[in-house]
């Protein structure tokens, strides 16, 4: 199944979708249990079909490239369910309110996972504890990420101390948002089984998001980026997180169902940044952002080339630059893909789900 969201805004989400027909097959063959189709279009289970209670969904929530706000397309956010189990990747500006927007709450969440520390993948953290925490569910929440996750997590709790103390003076005893929350720092190159339960094993491997990064300007927790793999009962799903041309994500993604991949359009970008942000900077102070932008994430045709490379079935892009409310055609993207991978290419919206 392939829903796009009605966003009310009156744009056209049919020159998404590449090649309706071929969308059509391959939604029934990518995203369902096994299954035979009949002759009116209704899926019969086959003996074996994984049950309800395993199937797997993908739901991108926010879908804009950097730390900019934008009214159509929230910071990067993606959930993985399955059965009634949910995952998140990251956690970018308003995760909460995407999670409300779909459907759920985030005390429902009870696993986090940070591809990096990129301020429009984690933005949304602290809040979205906040919200756990007030609701009383008094379940755990795991936090999974590179080195720093556990002091950006510590800062995080720092920052809502005083509402939280606020809070407490009236309402019943509970324990602290500290208390609840456990973060684990994950220090890998890859492949790592970094996390395992009864329906999923998610597998890490380094990215290349900061390979163009000078080493003696390093922050904490700077030196690792990750792409992360979920294999649950009826499906296998990359998510690429930032990064550019990488042989580890090639690997990662190898016979995937779906690659999530972030994309972007390195002119408009880099037009952008001229424009606006980087106003009158000089072409020495400009060149490690264009570096950054070049070397460190992935044009249409790169995303094509992983994807092939990989053997993937489908392609989703996300994490769209320069995704901004005023780009209304985003058919360049798909097709810079479709230029050189045979498969599904979809380009996600908020609330898209597959």
């Amino acid at each position: 199944m392939i829903r796009m969201p009605n966003t009310g805004n009156g744009l056209k989400h049919t020159p998404l979708l590449a090649g309706a027909a071929l969308v059509g097959a391959m939604a029934i063959a990518c995203f369902s249990a096994p299954a035979v189709v009949a002759s009116n279009g209704d899926a019969t289970a086959q003996e074996g079909a994984v049950p309800a209670s395993e199937a797997t969904r993908i739901i991108t929530l926010g879908t804009v490239a950097g730390p900019i706000a934008q009214a159509k397309r929230s910071g990067s956010a993606n959930l993985l369910q399955v059965g009634s189990r949910l995952y998140l990747i990251d956690a970018g500006p308003g995760v909460s309110h995407q999670l409300a927007m779909v459907g759920i709450q985030p005390a429902q969440i009870e696993r986090i996972f940070i591809t990096h520390l990129h301020f429009d993948h984690v933005a949304g953290l602290a809040p979205l504890l906040g919200y756990s925490w007030i609701a009383r569910a008094g379940k755990p929440i795991d936090i999974y990420g590179p080195p720093a996750t556990g002091t950006f997590v510590s800062d995080a709790e720092k920052y809502l101390s005083i509402p939280e103390g606020i809070y407490t003076a009236q309402i019943p005893p509970s324990p602290t948002i500290s208390e609840l929350v456990r973060p684990h720092d994950i220090d890998v190159t890859g492949p790592a089984v970094i996390y395992q339960d009864d329906k999923v094993r998610v597998t890490a491997v380094e990215n290349t998001h900061y390979s163009a990064m000078p080493d003696g300007r390093r922050p904490l927790g700077a030196a690792r980026s990750y792409s992360y793999r979920f294999d649950t009962p009826d499906r296998s799903v990359v998510f690429t997180g930032d990064t550019g041309p990488s042989d580890a994500v090639v690997e990662l993604a190898r016979g995937a169902d779906v690659l999530v991949s972030e994309v972007i359009d390195l002119d408009a970008v880099i037009e952008i940044m001229k424009k606006t942000a980087f106003a009158g900077a000089t072409d020495a102070e400009l060149k490690p952002t264009i570096d950054h932008q070049r070397e460190e994430h992935l044009t249409p045709n790169e995303v094509g080339r992983l994807a092939a490379r990989a053997g993937v079935k489908m392609v989703v892009l996300t994490h769209v630059g320069p995704g901004v409310d005023s780009e209304y055609d985003m058919r360049g993207y798909v097709q810079g893909v479709r230029d050189v991978f045979g498969g599904v290419v979809v380009i996600a919206r908020d609330g898209s789900e597959f």
